[in-house]
């Protein structure tokens, strides 16, 4: 069927790899072309201004994402169901179970555990004097403790990254990369039906809290188990592709490190800052349950429409010099972590590990130069690096220096 658009025509593909590795000039020529654009190479609309995708983010009786949020419906088939993939009420029973060891009050438990595992990998890296800070120091924190935190037994815990790559591969469109994702994406789904996969979890873990709190409430095993996946993409995936962009903003930057060193009060709204600019989950569908306006264009129950999170953290109208890093800047109001009853589950969890890193850093890293190319991570929903090669002025080096 041929679409006759009543938004303005963006010649991008939305899932080319070039997008994928420049996704800020896509955001850019899409809000040049308006809030509300009709994507011709993907034959979907996309709403990119910050304030009608706030206000559709929050409408989820219209928008909605009980039928899934990738723009393919049979991947949808083996989505729905998690928090993510679904409404009110089912969504908020699922998320109170999940997100209650991701609570600021239960996070402080781990606080310093999170702060002295930070300080040990700052160490080792600093004392190398340059590293990689998209595969050295970003996986650290994840792999090293929220992986085990999940606790998803040895039959689970190594193929956490694998999974949650693959989920958010599926749910744009991955091209040539979509057959190995569904392969894990099959083995997920093998993993959450075993019998065997309880047994296996650890006793104190947040999968086997879930999964109890789940049948205990009246869920059946199967849909229980269902809730593990809460903990696979969301929990790793995210923040190291926040932790990666960081240093790369702050070596391309280096004014903005030395406010941070000088006053890390900055600290908190550095990381805003970082999130809004990255916006590590590019973008999600939303299933459109009636007719609707949005900024003059018609959107059709039973179609799909693109919510573009990076585009909306860009938008001028919001945010002035958008393209600019500015750890000072009013940054309320991004959708980097989601908006509505899908904000990011475990927003406090990345913030707390982002924080600890960009303290210890900031302790001994005087300055970070780029020590090579940086390299996009090939992902169709999380915008990641594969590598950010950096040198580093350090203060142990200068007290050496001195003596």
């Amino acid at each position: 069927m041929t679409v006759q658009p009543d938004a303005p025509v963006c010649d991008i593909d939305f899932y080319a790899e070039s997008t994928i590795a420049d996704p800020a000039t896509a955001y850019h020529s899409m809000l040049s072309a308006g809030p509300v654009v009709w994507l011709e190479k993907n034959q979907m609309y996309a709403i990119c201004g910050h304030s009608d995708l706030v206000a559709s983010l929050r409408n989820h009786e219209c928008f909605s994402s009980a039928k899934g949020v990738s723009v393919d419906d049979e991947i949808n088939k083996f989505l729905i169901g998690s928090s993510l993939n679904s409404d009110p009420p089912q969504h908020d029973v699922s998320r109170s179970i999940t997100f209650a060891p991701l609570s600021p009050k239960n996070l402080r438990h781990i606080k310093e555990r999170i702060e002295t595992e930070a300080e040990t990998i700052v160490d080792k890296l600093v004392a190398k004097g340059e590293f990689d800070a998209a595969s050295e120091l970003a996986p650290y924190l994840p792999l090293t403790i929220v992986r085990d935190l999940v606790g998803l037994g040895p039959n689970g815990k190594d193929k956490m990254l694998e999974w949650g790559a693959a989920t958010f591969e599926l749910m744009g469109w991955p091209g040539e990369r979509r057959n190995k994702a569904i392969e894990n994406l099959k083995q997920l789904r093998g993993f959450l039906e075993d019998p065997d996969t309880l047994d296996n979890l650890s006793d104190n873990g947040w999968a086997r809290r879930a999964i109890k709190l789940g049948i205990d409430g009246g869920m059946e095993p199967a849909r229980a188990a269902e809730l593990m996946r809460d903990y696979i993409a969301p929990s790793l995936d995210t923040t190291i592709s926040a932790i990666g962009y960081a240093i790369m903003l702050f070596a391309r930057n280096p004014d903005q490190w030395q406010k941070l060193r000088d006053n890390r009060d900055l600290v908190r709204n550095a990381i805003e800052e970082v999130v809004r600019l990255n916006t590590p989950i590019r973008a999600f569908t939303r299933y459109i349950t009636q007719d609707i306006e949005v900024a003059g264009t018609t959107l059709k129950k039973g179609s799909r429409v693109l919510m573009v999170y990076g585009a909306a953290n860009r938008d001028p109208l919001r945010f002035p010099e958008p393209n600019t890093f500015d750890i000072e800047r009013k940054t309320i109001g991004h959708v980097g972590f989601g908006q509505g009853v899908h904000a990011c589950l475990g927003m406090n969890l990345a913030r707390l590990e982002i924080a600890s890193l960009l303290n210890s850093l900031a302790d001994q890293v005087q300055q970070f130069t780029l020590n090579g190319p940086v390299v996009a991570r090939v992902n169709s929903t999380i915008h990641s690096l594969a590598s950010v090669p950096v040198k580093i002025a350090s203060d142990i080096a200068s007290d050496i220096a001195r003596d």
